[in-house]
C-alpha cells in the first residue's frame, strides 16, 4: 500500500513537469462565450458538437466539448475546412451554425446567445456522438431537469435530489448533512461561489440552505476528487449561482403550507446585475394547530441571499455574495420530563474576482468570511437526582483566499493551479454534564486560532480520443505542525465503445477539522474541533472502480461503482465513565481508524414521458478505538447496509406531472441500555440508587426507514402570469419512521420525577407523519 502511494506520487509529479509534447497543434481552433438570450448570464455544460463536411451538405460528427462555469469554451485544432457547430442544451432550443475557416491557423471567435425553451422530458442528444460525463463519481445536476422531479415542499431543491443518489444516505430525518461513501458530514466539502459552507442542509435534510432558483449550476463528487479540492476527506458539492438578469427586472415568489419562497432579479445599470433569494418555513405553528398533542419536534428556518454581480468587461468580472440561514429544533409542549433545544446558524460573504487573458488562460480569485454557530441542549425537568442535561456550542469563524489559474493549451489538455490559505477561530463550550455528587454542573471553555495552507498542480489530459485522464497533487500544511502532507490524486476513464466507459480513481486527502458527537445521546451533539498539537488532521485513502453502459440511443443508462476507503486520525469523545471535566476538551477524546466500502448500483431512464431512476447502494462502514468498545470494531451510527432510492415522474398532458420518490434503507445502530443494578450506602442513609449498564457501541438497529412522497404539478396562465399549482402528499402510507428511541421509566407527572419501581420500557420519537401540503408559484 505505501510503495503504491509512493509510485502514485511520483507519476502524477513526473506527468505533471514532463508532458508538454502534446500541446503542439496546428490548425484552427473556435473559442467563444455562449449565454442566455433572455438574461444574458453565461450558460454552463452546453454540449457543443462539431461536425466536418465530407461532402456537399453532408457531415459527420469530429469532436465534442461543453462550455466551462464561465460559459466560455474552447475545441481542439481543426485542419482548414467547413464545420457545422451545434449547440445543446437542457432548457435551451439547439443552436446550429456553419463555419468555413478562412485562416490556416490560430483562434476562431464565436459567441453564442442560446433561446430558452420548456423544459421537455426528451433526452438532450440521443445520438452516438452524445457528450457523456468521463470523470470519475462525478454527477452534474442541471437546476431546470429538477422542476420534472418530485419536491417535499412544492419547491424543487437540489440537496433533497441528492440524498435520492446511490452512495448518499441520511442518518435520520433530523440528523445534519448527508454522510457520502462512509464518510461523516463533516467530511463533505460544500462550496457556494467558491466559498465554503458548513452545514449546507436544512433540518432534517428537507431543504439546502440555498435556494434551487438562485442557482446556476452544481457540480457532486462523491469521491477521489480532483486536487483543485481540499481540506476534507470524502466528497465535494461545488454550487454556482446565478448573476441575476442583465435585460429586465423579473421574479418568483411561492407560497405554500409549510412555506414560502421569493426570488427577484435584475439590472441596476448595464454592468451591474442584483439577484436576492429568501425563504421561509414555518411547519411549527402548523404543528401548534394539528399537532398539539404530539411528541414530535416542532422546527422552522429561514435563509437569504443577496448577489452582485459587475461585469468590467467580457474576460473580467467581480462578484460579491453574502448568504444567511436559522434553523430551529424544540421540544414539544408535551411533557417528556426533558426539553430539548437546536439551532444552528450560517453565514457567509464572498467576493469573487474572474479575469481572462487571452482565450487561453483563466484567473479565479476568492476572498471569504465564513461563519457558523451550532447549540445544542437537554434539559431534565425533573426532580431526579440522575438528570443529565447537557449543552454543546460551537462559534467558527474563518477567514479564505484562494486564488487558481486555469491555462487551457489545447481541447484536451488543460492545466490548473493555485492555492488556498485559511484563518480559523473557533469558540467551544462543550458537555455541561450535571454531577449528581457535587450537585454543579461544570463546563469547558475552549478558543483556539489556527491557519492552514494548500497549494495545487493538476492537468486534465486526453492523450487519445478514447483516453481521459485527471493527474495532480496537493501539498497541505497547518500551522499546528511542522508536518507537509502531499496528497497524489489520480483518475482515468477509458471508452471501450461508444456506449461503454471504465472508470478508475485513487486519492489521498487531509481534514483539518473534527466532527465530535456524543455517542450516549440520540440528539445532535455536533461540536467542531481543530487540529492541534495533540489532535492530528483525519487522512484518508479511496480508491474507486466502475463503468457507465448506456443503451436504448442511450436514452437509459446503467452505472456501476465499487469504493473502498480507508481513514486514519479519527477521533471520538471517550465513554462517560472516561470523562473527566478537570481535562482540556481534547483529552477527553480518543483516536481510531476506520474503512467504508460498498457497490453502487445506478439505473436512469432518461428519455421519454417517463422519466426517473434506481438507486441501489450496498455497504459497509467501521471504526475501531483501542479504548472503545472493548477494543472492537464496531458500525458508526450512520452505517446502512442497504439503501434503495426510486424517482419517478410521469409527463401526462404537457401541463400536468406527477412525480414520486421511495425510499428504504436499513435501519441505523443503537447504543442501548441493557441492565441495570442497584446500589445504596447505608452508612450515610442514602436512598436506593440506580446504575444502567449499555450494550456495545451500536450494537442494536432502529427499524428499517422507507417512505412515500407523491407531487402533483399543474401550470397554467392566469391573469397572463404564468402559475404553477403543486400539491404534495408526504408519507403517503403513514410510516411511523424512528428518529430516536430510548429506554426510560415512566414518568409521574405529579411527582415530577421517574417512577424507578416501573419497568423500564422502549419508547420512539418519530417526525414527519402523513401530512399533505399544497400552494403555489407565480413568474412576473
Amino acid at each position: 500500500m505505501i510503495l503504491f502511494k509512493k509510485i502514485a506520487a511520483i507519476l502524477s509529479i513526473i506527468i505533471l513537469i514532463f508532458n508538454t509534447n502534446f500541446a503542439q497543434s496546428k490548425g484552427v481552433r473556435i473559442s467563444g462565450k455562449i449565454t442566455d438570450k433572455e438574461t444574458n448570464e453565461a450558460i454552463i455544460g452546453v454540449n457543443i458538437i462539431i461536425e466536418k463536411e465530407i461532402s456537399p451538405n453532408s457531415f459527420q460528427f469530429i469532436d465534442g466539448t461543453a462550455s466551462d462555469k464561465d460559459g466560455s469554451y474552447v475545441t481542439q485544432y481543426f485542419p482548414q475546412n467547413k464545420y457545422r457547430i451545434i449547440f445543446k442544451s437542457i432548457g435551451y432550443k439547439e443552436h446550429s451554425e456553419i463555419l468555413n475557416f478562412s485562416i490556416k491557423e490560430g483562434t476562431l471567435l464565436f459567441d453564442i446567445q442560446l433561446e430558452p425553451s420548456a423544459v421537455e422530458l426528451e433526452e438532450i442528444l440521443v445520438r452516438d456522438e452524445k457528450i457523456i460525463e468521463k470523470n470519475v463519481s462525478v454527477i452534474n445536476v442541471p437546476t431546470k431537469l429538477l422542476e420534472l422531479l418530485p419536491s417535499i415542499s412544492g419547491e424543487i431543491d437540489v440537496f433533497r435530489s441528492l440524498q435520492l443518489l446511490p452512495g448518499v444516505k441520511v442518518a435520520s430525518e433530523l440528523s445534519n448533512g448527508v454522510y457520502i461513501r462512509g464518510g461523516s458530514p463533516d467530511q463533505n466539502l460544500t462550496l457556494v461561489d467558491g466559498a465554503m459552507i458548513y452545514n449546507p442542509a436544512h433540518l432534517g435534510n428537507i431543504a439546502s440552505t440555498f435556494n434551487t432558483y438562485a442557482i446556476y449550476d452544481m457540480k457532486l463528487i462523491k469521491g477521489a476528487f480532483p486536487a483543485e479540492y481540499g481540506g476534507r476527506l470524502s466528497s465535494v458539492l461545488d454550487i454556482k449561482l446565478r448573476e441575476g438578469n442583465k435585460e429586465k427586472e423579473m421574479g418568483r415568489i411561492g407560497v405554500g403550507t409549510i412555506n414560502s419562497h421569493a426570488v427577484i432579479e435584475g439590472p441596476i445599470s448595464d454592468k451591474v446585475t442584483y439577484i436576492f433569494s429568501g425563504r421561509v418555513m414555518y411547519y411549527d405553528q402548523l404543528q401548534k394547530v394539528f399537532q398539539k398533542n404530539s411528541v414530535t419536534p416542532r422546527f422552522n428556518f429561514y435563509d437569504a441571499n443577496i448577489k452582485l454581480n459587475y461585469e468590467i468587461s467580457k474576460n473580467e468580472n467581480i462578484s460579491l455574495n453574502t448568504m444567511y440561514s436559522k434553523d430551529n429544533i424544540y421540544s414539544s409542549p408535551v411533557n417528556l420530563g426533558f426539553l430539548y433545544n437546536i439551532n444552528w446558524v450560517n453565514s457567509n460573504i464572498g467576493l469573487n474576482w474572474i479575469k481572462g487573458f487571452g482565450n487561453d488562460i483563466i484567473s479565479s480569485t476568492n476572498i471569504s468570511v465564513i461563519g457558523y454557530d451550532f447549540v445544542s441542549s437537554l434539559d431534565d425537568v425533573t426532580n431526579d437526582t440522575l438528570a443529565n442535561d447537557f449543552f454543546t456550542s460551537s462559534d467558527l469563524q474563518d477567514f479564505s483566499v484562494k486564488e487558481k489559474v486555469e491555462y487551457k493549451l489545447s481541447d484536451s489538455y488543460t492545466l490548473k493551479t493555485g492555492f488556498e490559505f485559511l484563518i480559523h477561530d473557533y469558540k467551544l463550550v462543550n458537555w455541561i454534564v450535571y454531577d449528581p455528587i457535587l450537585e454543579t454542573s461544570p463546563d469547558h471553555y475552549e478558543k483556539y486560532f489556527s491557519s492552514e495552507l494548500s497549494v495545487f498542480l493538476q492537468q486534465e489530459w486526453d492523450p487519445f480520443p478514447f483516453l481521459n485522464t485527471n493527474l495532480g497533487f496537493r501539498v497541505f500544511k497547518f500551522s499546528q505542525s511542522k508536518d507537509v502532507k502531499i496528497e497524489p490524486r489520480l483518475s482515468l476513464s477509458l471508452s471501450i465503445t461508444d456506449n461503454l466507459l471504465l472508470k478508475t480513481a485513487y486519492a489521498e486527502a487531509h481534514q483539518f477539522l473534527h466532527l465530535i458527537l456524543r455517542n450516549d445521546i440520540r440528539l445532535p451533539t455536533d461540536l467542531w474541533y481543530p487540529s492541534t498539537k495533540n489532535i492530528l488532521p483525519a487522512k484518508s485513502s479511496q480508491y474507486v472502480a466502475g463503468f457507465d453502459y448506456y443503451f436504448n440511443d442511450k436514452s437509459y443508462l446503467v452505472a456501476l461503482e465499487g469504493y473502498y476507503k480507508d481513514f486514519g486520525n479519527l477521533y471520538e469523545i471517550q465513554d462517560l465513565p472516561s470523562y473527566s471535566i478537570d481535562k482540556k476538551i481534547e483529552e477527553n477524546f480518543t483516536s481510531g481508524k476506520g474503512e467504508a466500502y460498498g457497490i453502487e448500483f445506478f439505473l436512469n431512464k432518461r428519455a421519454g414521458s417517463f422519466i426517473g431512476w434506481i438507486g441501489y447502494t450496498f455497504s459497509y462502514t467501521k471504526r475501531l478505538f483501542e479504548v472503545l468498545n472493548t477494543g472492537r470494531i464496531y458500525p458508526p451510527r450512520y452505517d446502512r447496509r442497504h439503501d434503495v432510492s426510486i424517482v419517478g415522474s410521469y409527463k401526462i398532458f404537457d401541463n400536468f406531472n406527477i412525480g414520486f420518490t421511495w425510499t428504504y434503507s436499513s435501519g441505523p445502530g443503537l447504543t442501548m441500555p441493557t441492565s441495570k443494578y442497584y446500589y445504596k450506602n447505608e452508612e450515610l442513609n442514602e436512598e436506593e440508587k440506580v446504575q444502567i449498564y449499555y450494550s456495545a457501541r451500536n450494537e442494536f438497529q432502529l427499524s428499517d426507514y422507507h417512505k412515500l412522497d407523491i407531487n402533483v404539478k399543474y401550470n397554467t396562465l392566469f391573469l397572463d402570469y404564468p402559475f404553477e399549482f403543486y400539491v404534495n402528499l408526504l408519507n403517503v402510507y403513514n410510516q411511523k419512521n424512528a428518529f430516536t428511541q430510548y429506554i426510560s421509566y415512566d414518568y409521574n407527572e405529579n411527582t415530577n420525577a421517574y417512577d424507578y419501581n416501573s419497568s423500564l420500557k422502549l419508547r420512539q420519537i418519530t417526525l414527519m407523519p402523513f401530512f399533505p401540503t399544497f400552494g403555489f408559484s407565480v413568474k412576473f
